[in-house]
């Protein structure tokens, strides 16, 4: 998941700074100190904001208007970035949190927690990332687990089980779709056979009528 521009939390500040200056333009340790950035991610602000490279020896500067715009549209284009990153910020600090009660509730009672390394892979699991050994079919889920010694089936399917509820989490509608697969061609299925079922007794009836007469 990409970074969120470092200074998008403080684009109303700069805005404001920016929109009561006088100076028509600003140069890079102007750009550095607003936005706090280090000099080469200053320069490649003031070049993505219109700023041109002026004679051997002049100043690098950047039309303060042009800034104002760039800074707008940046901030309005990317700002679900920011809101993303807040978001899953918060429902990894859950996770951890509810991890921990549950460790806590086993350490207590003298269970040894289960534990597994969570990679990224697995943070941002959805249904179609999921391994072959997870299936989802029509109302029913089914889970694989590699045979070998107990203790290691048993760490196995508590990761395999986790990813799954993570996927679920993520790709809710992914899941649904999948879940509810099938039920269509069922319906359809059955009322093929009714159909058919219906033609027959039809063409039997009409034969009766014949051999009647």
């Amino acid at each position: 998941m990409a970074q969120p521009r470092s200074w998008l939390p403080r684009a109303e500040e700069i805005l404001t700074v920016l929109l009561r200056m006088k100076s028509k333009e600003l140069d890079r340790s102007a750009i550095e100190e607003l936005y706090r950035l280090q000099r080469r991610a200053a320069i490649d602000l003031m070049t993505k904001a219109g700023a041109t490279k002026g004679k051997r020896g002049s100043a690098f500067l950047v039309d303060r208007t042009s800034l104002i715009r760039w800074t707008e549209s940046t901030a309005k284009e990317e700002s679900w970035q920011l809101e993303r990153h807040r978001a899953t910020s918060e429902e990894l600090s859950r996770g951890i949190a509810e991890v921990r009660a549950i460790r806590d509730a086993l350490s207590k009672e003298n269970k040894p927690p289960i534990s597994f390394p969570i990679v990224e892979h697995i943070l941002s699991a959805n249904c179609t990332s999921l391994p072959s050994s997870i299936r989802i079919e029509h109302g029913r889920i089914t889970i694989a687990v590699p045979h070998g010694p107990a203790q290691q089936m048993s760490l196995a399917a508590c990761q395999l089980l986790y990813e799954l509820g993570l996927a679920i989490a993520n790709d809710a509608a992914g899941f649904e779709s999948r879940i509810s697969a099938g039920q269509s061609d069922l319906i359809a299925s059955i009322q093929s056979i009714l159909q058919a079922d219906m033609v027959r007794d039809d063409g039997d009836d009409s034969h009766a009528s014949l051999l009647a007469t």
